[in-house]
């Protein structure tokens, strides 16, 4: 619904009231006036746009600097986005909601309104210069009006557009005319609706005629995405879900004639047709080597098997030619087109075929309703008048443009090697291959994406976005982007798109990720300035010996700053910015290697491990589907296997959702969830906090919120040989006998380990130890809860409690409210993501907070940009490198229960190869002594604890 002014003004004066306690009276006032800074800014437009339901563009601090400017921004954003956002809801909402979503991702999704030649204008009134041309089906643009008067000549003749079965005027027309311009020796065509549909029937042809089943096709070619069609395209990402390729396709080396002689030798009698693209083109714009159509007809003929040649995206002059086989001067038995032949206006696909592929069973058993229909016709005769007249001028300017478009390019391949690998194609299908070497920017996401052959999707989005210029990457090869203009594209346009291309590169090339996706999210070009591409690597003082072993961890990023964490060139993003990369990233590449790092113990032994990233934030792992986010898991282990890992660890909220690891035990590779040697660290951080505080642990009450997982229940064990008084939170969205079952089931556990522990008296497992011969466990446990030694609850309030706090909920986006902690409290925070706010170091000085789950690692190697100290790794990652170092390849760790066994002997291992906490460090740094005067003298201006009378009104 459209907001008028008054409404924006309401709204604003509301928000500035309760967000930034500012009381605005409706009055002009500038933004710095009324307090909002760029992050307060950024904050401000992303609830507008929640409230209003419309995008708005992050410049518009620089646009309005006062709320008159800002209300009426605001006020013609809300009415012109209108009709577009009901179109894209529609869109969304009832055609293709994954669709949607990805081009939302790519910051693709755009809504056109008006279309004029080669140019494009969204709701906004930009315009946009289209270089894709729908892959090349608008020969001429759009609304090309030579076409536009074919059809309106149809209408003013009344000409019937449907009369089958009988005899079709307008197509018998073309036909005649394409099999005047057509290669020597075609004699018929047989009209479809599409590229797809042209295929099939092509098929159908050359089976029907050779009464032949096999249909040999090419690795990476395209055909389109019917069944058939589907079948013949050599690709298994476009197959694999719809029970393709069906029996009797098989797949040769595109442009190896000697691949194709291996193929027809090994089944002489057994194929009816070849297909083949003159050039491919969502393969990546591959040329054959010269004469490889010639000698592709001569080995057919000699087997007896029909040649199909798929012009669908070739034919009608897009290479420079009518036909591109014609430029190798042969007549292949079937003939493929559609896309251009409509004109831009209308769908239409042509078959032509030889009086040898051609049969009357097929003649007189195929038919189709709506193919070779009038209005198709006239656009096709329209279409074949304009490429023909003058001599082919339209051809010949299509041949001189594209050679001028292409040198072009190569000049500006010849600049940045880095990113540009090549420049392939002829006339106007041209294609810009993207380089795959990583090495160029290897922690960085931009080298990531050239690494998977994805840069092709970031540029196109760069050029729409920044430069209005619209392209995209070619169906199969995401590094190759493709240049398909109208084919009476200008030498200005050309020039234009060549400036933008050339513009687009020079900031990829920089390697800074944030500064080129801050362009896209901008839509502003920015400058640039050369980026290190060197990362800081291990110290290494000698020779690394051969590596034996190989181990490999799932890392993800926690949240959106581990993104920047990661590829430091993010840090030119705002956070709004940076949340929106992270949305970007969203699954959007494939697990790959972030890192890989070798680690020598302390007796000199060496592995090696593969630090594999998993494309999602935690809070994009807790919302998918299980099925999912184990589909993704497993891919990362496959391609640890691949690498020739002998255990895997699981990092973060990747043994979350694996259930510790139990859900992928069936995936054919040891894993571990890192979760022992993970409480063995916690324990000693908080030992040694404890000791640095000056306290006795018997004296101390201590509370472990997230009681009920894997290391929350160990830790709840070992710290119940500590301390007095242990205080268990559960789970408060559970169903209230469901957590008090839960946190019984650990407070069992605990009984169980401490009934032969020789801690202190006046700890909780001296006063279970007494009562162990007397006493059930329940028993026990009731007795306990009575007098206050042991809290079983869900309610967070009871943190006030407790002297020291660990923290070990696996939720993303819970955070403890700081307000509840104690005066004077150590709180250990080893949840990942994290759980305590940053700002707590300012509202909290009483508390000291440190991280746990931080091991300092022998010889102190680099484990990778993963937002922690260089020579140090989180926990879970050193029980991986533990097990690697003590050749332990079998499953450790899993599931919810761990064995008190395995947490010992991972402190016996740790102690074996040199590793150790790193020290007390709170948010990633290390605690100074001035760090722990500060909390002293805090501490000591403190509130007094609650007293255990007052538990009644917390529980």
């Amino acid at each position: 619904m459209v907001k008028t002014a008054t409404e924006i003004t309401t709204w604003l004066r509301r928000y500035l009231r309760s967000q930034l306690n500012v009381n605005w009276l409706g009055q002009n006032a500038t933004l710095t006036e009324l307090g909002l800074d760029s992050i307060s800014l950024s904050e401000l437009i992303v609830s507008l746009e929640k409230w209003l339901e419309i995008s708005i563009p992050i410049e518009i601090g620089d646009q309005a600097n006062d709320t008159d400017k800002l209300i009426a921004i605001l006020e013609d954003l809300s009415r012109r986005s209108r009709d577009t956002i009901t179109g894209e809801r529609n869109y969304k909402s009832f055609i293709n909601p994954y669709l949607a979503t990805k081009l939302e991702q790519l910051k693709i999704d755009r809504t056109f309104v008006r279309a004029r030649g080669s140019y494009l204008f969204d709701e906004h009134g930009r315009e946009y210069i289209d270089f894709m041309a729908q892959y090349g089906a608008l020969p001429f643009g759009h609304h090309p009006p030579d076409i536009w008067n074919a059809i309106q000549q149809l209408q003013s003749e009344a000409e019937p557009i449907f009369t089958q079965p009988s005899f079709l005027h307008s197509a018998g027309q073309l036909a005649e005319r394409l099999i005047s311009l057509a290669p020597s020796g075609l004699r018929y065509v047989t009209f479809s609706n599409s590229g797809a549909e042209s295929v099939e029937v092509a098929i159908k042809m050359a089976r029907s005629a050779t009464r032949r089943t096999g249909i040999l096709s090419t690795r990476w070619g395209f055909h389109g995405k019917t069944l058939a069609a589907l079948s013949a395209t050599g690709n298994t990402d476009y197959q694999k879900s719809f029970g393709a390729p069906l029996s009797g396709f098989e797949y040769a080396e595109f442009g190896d004639i000697e691949s194709l002689e291996r193929c027809f030798a090994a089944k002489p009698d057994y194929y009816a047709a070849f297909i083949v693209e003159p050039i491919q083109g969502e393969g990546g714009v591959n040329v054959p080597p010269p004469g490889y159509l010639r000698e592709v007809k001569e080995i057919c003929g000699r087997y007896g098997v029909l040649l199909i040649v798929d012009e669908v995206q070739t034919g009608l002059g897009r290479t420079g030619a009518l036909f591109a086989c014609q430029e190798e001067g042969i007549c292949p038995d079937i003939l493929t087109l559609a896309k251009a032949l409509g004109g831009g206006i209308v769908p239409i696909g042509a078959i032509l075929a030889t009086e040898r592929a051609y049969s009357e069973k097929f003649a007189l058993k195929h038919s189709s309703t709506f193919a070779g229909n009038a209005l198709a016709a006239r656009a096709g005769l329209a279409t074949l008048d304009l490429l023909t007249r003058d001599n082919g001028a339209a051809i010949e300017h299509v041949r001189s443009e594209g050679a001028y478009l292409k040198s072009r390019l190569e000049e500006i391949r010849a600049e940045f090697p880095w990113p540009i690998e090549g420049i392939h194609g002829r006339g106007f299908m041209l294609g810009i291959r993207f380089t795959s070497d990583r090495s160029f920017c290897p922690e960085n996401f931009l080298g990531i994406a050239a690494e998977q052959r994805e840069l092709g999707q970031f540029v196109a989005s760069y050029l729409l976005n920044v430069e209005g210029v619209r392209l995209a990457p070619t169906l199969n090869r995401g590094n190759v982007l493709r240049i398909q203009p109208p084919l009476n594209a200008t030498r200005e346009q050309c020039d234009r798109v060549i400036g933008a291309i050339e513009r687009t590169v020079a900031v990829l090339a920089s390697g800074r990720t944030g500064i080129f996706y801050q362009g896209i999210l901008r839509k502003t070009s920015p400058s640039i300035a050369p980026f290190d591409r060197n990362p800081a690597r291990s110290p290494v003082t000698e020779p690394i010996p051969p590596v034996v072993r190989r181990f490999a961890f799932l890392v993800h990023p926690l949240d959106e700053q581990s993104y920047a964490d990661y590829d430091p060139t993010l840090d030119s993003l705002t956070p709004r910015e940076l949340r929106e990369f992270a949305a970007t990233m969203d699954g959007l590449v494939d697990p790959v290697v972030g890192s890989t790092a070798y680690i020598r113990s302390l007796d000199g032994t060496v592995v090696a491990g593969d630090f594999i990233l998993i494309g999602h934030t935690a809070e994009q792992l807790k919302a998918m589907y299980l099925n999912d986010a184990l589909a993704v898991l497993r891919e990362g282990l496959e391609l640890a296997k691949q690498r020739g890992a002998g255990i895997v660890g699981l990092g973060a909220y990747t043994s979350v959702v694996s259930g510790g690891g139990q859900f992928l035990a069936d995936a054919g590779i040891p894993l571990t969830s890192g979760n022992s040697y993970t409480v063995v660290s916690g324990i000693d951080a908080l030992d040694s906090a404890v000791r640095q505080d000056g306290n006795v642990w018997e004296a101390l009450s201590a509370c472990v919120w997230g009681a009920t997982g894997a290391i929350g229940s160990s830790m709840a064990a070992l710290l119940a040989e500590r301390v007095s008084r242990l205080i268990l939170i559960g789970n408060r969205a559970s169903v209230p006998e469901v957590a008090r079952e839960k946190l019984l089931q650990t407070a069992r556990a605990i009984v169980e380990h401490v009934r032969e522990s020789s801690a202190p008296v006046a700890t909780l497992a001296g006063q279970i130890r007494q009562s162990r011969d007397t006493l059930s466990d329940d028993e026990l446990i009731q007795v306990l809860e009575s007098s206050g030694r042991l809290i079983l609850t869900t309610n967070p309030n009871v943190l006030a409690m407790a002297d020291v706090v660990v923290s070990a909920i696996s939720q993303p986006g819970q955070y403890i409210d700081d307000d509840l902690l104690k005066p004077g409290a150590i709180v250990c925070d080893i949840s990942r993501p994290g759980t305590l706010k940053s700002s707590i170091v300012h509202t909290r000085p009483d508390v000291i907070a440190i991280d746990g789950g931080i091991v300092a690692l022998p010889n102190s190697p680099r484990i990778g940009p993963y937002g922690i100290a260089s020579g140090t790794s989180y926990a879970c990652m050193a029980e991986t490198i533990l097990l690697a170092l003590d050749g332990h390849f079998q499953n450790t760790s899993l599931g919810r229960e761990l064995k008190m066994s395995e947490i010992l002997r991972q402190k016996a291992l740790a102690e074996k190869h040199g590793f150790k906490i790193a020290g007390l460090r709170s948010f990633g740094k290390l605690l100074t002594p001035q760090d722990w005067y500060r909390y002293l003298l805090a501490r000591s201006a403190g509130r007094e604890p609650i007293e255990i009378r007052t538990l009644k009104h917390i529980v």
